[in-house]
């Protein structure tokens, strides 16, 4: 759209762009306020462009909404179709929301609807680490202090009976977080890399977990979640179709979906299964001299721990291995800690990269 007001003549100016006299008017009377135009027609019509602003004659595309099928059977051929569509995202395979998971949905439905018979009641979705579909309870104190810094301070940290309603750490960290949000609430954009009180709160944490060494928070960058972080690092770091990414085998498939659509080269090494899915630095080497060999331009090293599907936690030499196999080779170490809180073998201990 453009930042000023479009005020036309919105019925004779689609009637000139649309030989359907009944497409213009459904246009003009179900949306009055949201017309585009190419810009070489706004550009023709000095009276429109006089009522728009340089900065706003950034018109792109057209609008064109219709309400049954008889308009659309009017209008040119589709242009995104199966065939049209980008031939990398067409190819991209993202296992955990595949084949099993589309067919689980439909029979889901079918068990929902009754249509057809089957010897169990309901379908377990165990494809994502989901816990709470399978039964877990929710953390109550997050959802406690999120409630508070979404709701205004009147009918939240500041309401007569907030101090019966939730706990005295849960509204203090409330308004901590509203206090570092610049009181403009949790609907408000922030600074691009995350507010700098909660970027200082995670240097803190990495500080405190790996022994005193500084972070600084000014190199932190927080994000939606740990699929676009690895969506933006690989973004950067794959250039052209000849630059290659060594990844764990078996590993989440975000990676090499997002490798995939991004025209990269996966290039997989191989988790010893009979040693608990340790690594292997002579397989490190192996897999990448073959990359290297086919002509790969290998300029990264993505490394899970705890693993992800397998849930090994890697040993410290294991990790001081890996930094060093990276340091050697010029690689990005891409180090996917997400779990570090999940280790379940008492003898197994989590360290950081």
């Amino acid at each position: 759209g453009t930042s000023g007001n479009l005020q036309i003549n919105a019925k004779k100016q689609i009637g000139r762009h649309f030989r359907n006299e009944r497409l213009s008017h459904f246009l003009l009377l179900r949306l009055p306020t949201i017309v585009l135009y190419p810009s070489r027609h706004i550009l023709r019509h000095r009276k429109m462009v006089s009522t728009i602003t340089k900065r706003s004659v950034y018109l792109v595309g057209l609008l064109i909404v219709a309400g049954s099928s008889q308009y659309v059977h009017s209008l040119p051929g589709k242009r995104l179709t199966g065939a049209t569509m980008n031939r990398r995202l067409a190819n991209m395979e993202y296992a955990v929301r595949g084949t099993v998971v589309i067919a689980a949905d439909r029979i889901a439905h079918e068990l929902s609807e009754k249509t057809v018979k089957h010897p169990f009641d309901h379908i377990l979705f165990t494809n994502i680490g989901n816990p709470q579909s399978v039964g877990q309870k929710p953390l109550t104190w997050p959802r406690q202090v999120m409630a508070l810094a979404d709701l205004p301070d009147e009918v939240g940290v500041d309401h007569p009976k907030a101090a019966e309603l939730f706990p005295a750490d849960a509204i203090a960290r409330a308004r901590e977080i509203k206090t570092a949000l610049g009181g403009h609430g949790t609907g408000a954009y922030t600074h691009s890399q995350g507010p700098l009180a909660f970027r200082r709160n995670i240097a803190e944490f990495i500080e405190k977990r790996d022994g005193g060494i500084k972070s600084d928070p000014s190199s932190i960058f927080m994000s939606n979640g740990a699929s676009a972080a690895i969506q933006d690092v690989l973004t950067a770091l794959i250039a052209d179709d000849k630059v290659g990414v060594m990844l764990p085998i078996p590993q989440y498939p975000i990676y090499s979906a997002t490798i995939d659509l991004l025209g990269g080269q996966k290039v997989g090494y191989y988790l010893d299964e009979e040693k608990g899915w340790d690594l292997n630095m002579a397989e490190l080497e192996r897999s990448l001299k073959q990359a290297q060999d086919k002509g790969i331009n290998v300029n990264s090293f993505v490394l899970i721990n705890p693993g992800n599907p397998t849930g090994q936690v890697l040993s410290k030499r294991a990790v001081q291995d890996i930094v060093k196999f990276c340091s050697k080779h010029g690689l990005v170490l891409l180090a996917d800690e997400v779990y570090q809180e999940n280790v379940y073998d008492d003898n197994a201990e989590f360290y950081s990269c």
